[in-house]
């Protein structure tokens, strides 16, 4: 069992280099190894990517559900904002719940439970935009099923993050890092999708003529339940392995270390929590941790006000990249980017990225805000003249730069927040309790994020 490290210990040393001296080839193909914690580092990574790909296939989908309410205008104006409050709203009371639900639970078993209900949302909304069932399906109709689907895409994400963060908090901090950078993978991938669509086929402005199939939407969301049905498969393969030698936590050290028989270690990884833990012995130990989470995230929601609103001060230029249709996908792009680096650079060994002490962890995140009055600078009121722009500090390049700040250091925060939890954990049982600990805090964080932007809107209108 690792030991408890006080905040004094971590902030004075340097992130521990992963170490697997059991560390079994799994699959071998000519030259190609792979060994059991890279193949585990990778079954997270899909696991982060399917935790994010609802959201995400929902809002990539809203073009389409645009088309498909074409008749019933009331139901186009609150698909959105429909959508996000049923996501959210369950999403914060689901995470509460699981979060008490602790004494013999089973967290593999949630992390299954939780993707297998992902791939069965995500097979019938696939078939909703192809089947004349649901193409035809009177209006207010659908627009309740699909909100159901949202609900019960929430519940599986819930159940799914709720065991996966459990999980890495007893494994150890690189595989929460493993789950951290498959999310910003899966921020990153419908950007990169959007700007190549746009660029190959144009946007489609032209109005709907009646009821279509769409197998663009259809493919997405298949292939959300692909990843579901691949990160289970992988969580199935990486559990035929049982010797705990094999995913030693990474603040332990090898230094004088003596020969070990991995067959007298052969024991399962935790996965039955044995005691309850209480919100205020977690609050105790990880106060300014699951405040970060909070204020991280909760700031972070301002960026799609901004990346959905700025548009190129040189908007009278030829040069594609400047038009709407490609630049404001483009800065989504950047600042996803940016997000991705953050993370990825908080899981290199030894880094100097990854910030260990609480204490920094909450100034940094309050310290975000500063962004808003720096992107107040840019082009937020595109051009109010048919030959000057409204923007404070004319350049393109100062804009991007902003987003990508943005995204590294959301990138930066949030990963470095998720990897430090386990190391002020005293137990195996507080380490899994503090997976729903800091679920609760970031949704409840997202929730307060997205009234504030509400409010950001209105306030830079």
């Amino acid at each position: 069992m690792a030991q408890h490290l006080s905040t004094d210990s971590l902030s004075s040393s340097t992130p521990p280099v992963p170490s697997f001296p059991h560390d079994p080839v799994v699959f071998r193909f000519a030259a190609i190894t792979i060994t059991l914690s890279q193949l585990r580092y990778l079954t997270f990574s899909l696991i982060g990517i399917a935790l994010l790909w609802p959201w995400n296939a929902f809002l990539s989908a809203s073009a389409y559900y645009g088309e498909r309410f074409s008749h019933t205008l009331s139901l186009i104006k609150i698909y959105s904002s429909t959508m996000m409050t049923v996501s959210t709203l369950t999403s914060t009371v689901y995470t509460y719940y699981l979060s008490q639900v602790q004494k013999g639970v089973n967290y593999r078993a949630r992390i299954y439970m939780g993707l297998s209900l992902t791939v069965g949302v995500f097979v019938v909304m696939a078939f909703s935009c192809i089947s004349w069932w649901f193409i035809t399906m009177e209006d207010t109709v659908f627009f309740v099923g699909l909100m159901a689907m949202v609900f019960m895409a929430s519940i599986a994400t819930g159940l799914a993050q709720n065991g996966t963060m459990a999980t890495v908090n007893v494994l150890g901090s690189i595989y929460a890092n493993a789950v951290m950078v498959g999310q910003a993978i899966a921020g990153v991938l419908p950007s990169i999708a959007l700007i190549i669509s746009i660029l190959v086929v144009g946007e489609h402005t032209t109005e709907a003529s009646g009821p279509r199939k769409d197998y663009g939407v259809f493919v997405y969301y298949i292939t959300a339940s692909l990843v579901a049905l691949v990160s289970m498969s992988l969580l199935w393969w990486v559990n035929v392995y049982k010797s705990h030698n094999q995913y030693r936590l990474l603040n332990e050290t090898l230094e004088g270390e003596q020969s070990i028989d991995s067959s007298a270690n052969d024991v399962d990884e935790p996965e039955i929590q044995q005691n309850y833990v209480s919100f205020g012995v977690l609050w105790s130990k990880l106060k300014f941790i699951v405040s970060s989470i909070f204020f991280t995230f909760a700031v972070t929601l301002i960026f799609p006000v901004f990346a959905s609103t700025v548009e190129s001060v040189n908007y009278d230029s030829n040069f594609r990249l400047f038009k709407k249709d490609i630049f404001i996908p483009f800065s989504f792009l950047v600042w996803n980017l940016g997000d991705l680096l953050g993370r990825i650079w908080c899981g290199a060994p030894g880094s100097r990225f990854l910030i260990n002490k609480p204490s920094k962890l909450i100034t940094y995140s309050l310290a975000r805000l500063v962004f808003i009055p720096l992107f107040l600078t840019c082009n937020i009121h595109p051009y109010t003249s048919a030959s000057q722009s409204s923007a404070l500090i004319n350049s393109d390049l100062w804009y991007l730069m902003l987003q990508m700040l943005f995204g590294l250091s959301n990138g930066q925060l949030c990963t470095s927040c998720f990897m430090i939890v386990g190391n002020f954990c005293d137990t195996d049982d507080e380490k899994e309790a503090a997976g729903g600990f800091t679920a609760v805090f970031l949704s409840v964080g997202l929730a307060f994020g997205s009234v504030f932007s509400y409010l950001l809107v209105i306030a830079i209108n």
